[in-house]
């Protein structure tokens, strides 16, 4: 399935449409997404926020809608197909991942769904953790914040949204970003590069022709659209 360039321009109605997909564990940072929406949603009391997953912190995350104040705002939409997902990204606005180092330790590397959403266009609003500063430029592709901050994430999805231009820059270089670093031709020059060093550092008398890598992470490479 591709992930094609759609970005959608600032809704007239002021009807924001704020997404993430993940699971619902711990490390995907959920909760502090809600506490943030509440408080974007004081200034944008028409957003809605989309929620594709599922996971064992469904029921905690509702409850916790409903006490916020936000719960008929946010939807619970479950696992969607990439076609569905596609649809859900290319009708959005911002995405939101503020991923966070869970009770067992656990972090991310780059996440999948973030590349997917920037191939999409949209900017992301996340935190510093694991892989995410790998794919997401502070400031160029959106905005990073400490882990946990919800109001500095907050910060960030209203400064996104209040500029119109920024939208619009922030989708299109998201998109060339995820192309240029993560797409499989840049990947399989990083890995050759790789290679050539390894082989330096141990001395090969002569430069060993490194195999043709046809696929390299699956799930994301076969989705971007040819150059």
């Amino acid at each position: 399935m591709n992930f094609h360039l759609s970005i959608d321009k600032p809704p007239a109605n002021g009807k924001w449409r704020i997404v993430q997909a993940c699971r619902l564990i711990p490390k995907k940072g959920v909760a502090s997404s809600l506490r943030a929406f509440a408080i974007f949603k004081k200034d944008n009391p028409r957003a809605e926020f989309l929620i594709a997953g599922k996971g064992p912190l469904q029921p905690e995350l509702e409850m916790l809608a409903g006490g916020l104040g936000i719960l008929r705002d946010v939807h619970f939409l479950g696992f969607l197909s990439q076609p569905k997902l596609q649809q859900l990204y290319a009708s959005s606005h911002l995405f939101l991942h503020p991923s966070e180092i869970s009770p067992n330790q656990d972090q991310e590397g780059v996440p999948n769904s973030v590349l997917e959403a920037m191939a999409t266009g949209l900017p992301v609003a996340a935190t510093r953790h694991g892989g995410i500063p790998e794919a997401v430029d502070h400031g160029r592709t959106g905005f990073l914040v400490a882990e946990e901050d919800h109001v500095g994430l907050a910060n960030a999805m209203q400064l996104i949204t209040s500029s119109p231009a920024l939208l619009k820059q922030m989708g299109e270089r998201a998109h060339s970003t995820v192309i240029e670093r993560f797409g499989q031709d840049a990947q399989i020059d990083q890995l050759e590069s790789f290679y050539e060093e390894a082989i330096t550092m141990n001395g090969a008398s002569e430069p060993v022709k490194s195999k043709t890598v046809t696929r390299l992470a699956p799930q994301f490479a076969e989705s971007l659209p040819a150059k």
